[in-house]
């Protein structure tokens, strides 16, 4: 026997529906102009033809568009890499031209999970690519040259669905954006020029209400408070010794959902390089390991951990660029891996490295002093159980 369909949910079903269509009714995608007058950027922009089409051309940077927020809905561009562009992609829920989240495209890596990442790109045009790395963050995208491709991003609260060329699923989700803090959106090519031209920008503004989601709960271990010190040049850096850290001015930080403490949040990241010889263009890895690389910066990242005895735990740690751990005024533990030292990309890890602390009965300082040279700034620490 067949039970008749209670009225009430029939009436509410058709009530949705209703509202559903009402809510969408009114909303149109609005296009972004094209001319240089329309867009604010960290470096020059115009307007000019490219493969039959207006377009907006801009060669490193961000440029923003003028007066347009969008927090939640969808963002429609068509981009072309040049024979010379190395970079190009996305940037979104702007604070500022250097305050953003991005979605990069490498054409030099095209068809590989390298060609379409997401990272955050905080006090700089460059992207924080070697800490947000991997599942979430990372996808396989075949990128054409001279021919214009389709990118459709959909942002819905901290989460953002990356469709690239005719994809109708999402090439990439990445469940958690570090979130920039802003609203404002346009185009990206990073900071080494050689840059990529846009067209047929479009967005479409979200009514659909959207619910906050809780952030993770840390790993049971991880430390999650830590202090910040302001940047300390290479030339004023011994890694064997600390400094007095009375001198240093200290600003209090909380590690991200994920466990680390993205420096990038709070000091502007340099954008520096290994040493190599000039003749025969060979690394100079002795130089790396002093710590002191040219164009680098260091910050110190302390906090404190009680012992109810004297006892020796395991601290395991991540770390980009580099970092020198010291426990009680001591150093410990010292680690290097930029990009292109121990391998080509330099990705930041919790997994494979750690140091047993020796910690006294009582207070205990940890201080770690984190060196950067490009790529993403960050540190984390996670202590094993008594």
């Amino acid at each position: 026997m067949t039970l008749p369909r209670p009225r009430c949910a029939t009436h509410a079903a058709v009530a949705l529906v209703v509202l559903a269509a009402q809510a969408t009714a009114g909303v149109q995608s609005v296009a972004v102009p094209l001319s240089p007058s329309a867009w604010e950027a960290t470096d020059s922009v115009r307007s000019e033809s490219y493969l039959g089409r207006p377009s907006l051309y801009i060669n490193r940077g961000v440029a923003l568009a003028r007066d347009v927020t969008l927090e939640n809905g969808t963002i429609d561009y068509d981009v072309a890499a040049t024979p010379a562009t190395s970079f190009l992609g996305i940037s979104f829920h702007a604070a500022s031209p250097r305050f953003s989240e991005v979605v990069m495209l490498r054409a030099r890596q095209s068809g590989t999970p390298e060609a379409l990442q997401y990272a955050p790109a905080f006090n700089n045009v460059g992207a924080a690519w070697q800490v947000y790395h991997g599942p979430g963050s990372n996808a396989v995208a075949i990128i054409p040259r001279e021919r214009w491709v389709h990118v459709r991003i959909e942002l819905e609260g901290e989460t953002a669905r990356v469709f690239f060329d005719t994809a109708t699923v999402p090439t990439l989700t990445v469940p958690r954006l570090a979130g920039a803090g802003g609203a404002r959106f346009g185009v990206w090519t990073g900071a080494f020029g050689r840059g990529a031209y846009f067209s047929n920008i479009r967005y479409t503004a979200s009514t659909n209400p959207v619910a906050a989601t809780p952030a993770p709960r840390p790993e049971p271990g991880v430390i999650t408070s830590w202090e910040l010190s302001n940047v300390v040049e290479p030339a004023a850096f011994t890694p064997g010794k600390l400094p007095n850290l009375a001198t240093l001015r200290w600003q209090r930080v909380t590690a991200e959902p994920g466990g680390f403490v993205l420096v990038n949040r709070y000091r502007e990241q340099p954008n520096g390089g290994l040493p190599a010889d000039s003749r025969t263009r060979e690394l100079l890895t002795d130089s790396v390991m002093t710590g002191k690389i040219a164009g680098s910066k260091i910050v110190y990242g302390r906090t404190t951990i009680d012992s109810p005895r004297d006892e020796i735990r395991r601290l395991q740690f991540c770390y980009s660029d580099g970092v020198v751990i010291y426990v009680n005024g001591r150093p410990l533990s010292f680690a290097m891996n930029p990009q292109g030292l121990r391998d080509d990309l330099g990705i930041m890890s919790f997994i494979g490295d750690a140091v047993y602390v020796p910690l006294t009965k009582g207070r205990n300082e940890i201080v770690f002093a984190v060196i950067e040279v490009g790529g993403g700034w960050a540190f984390g620490a996670k202590l094993d159980p008594m």
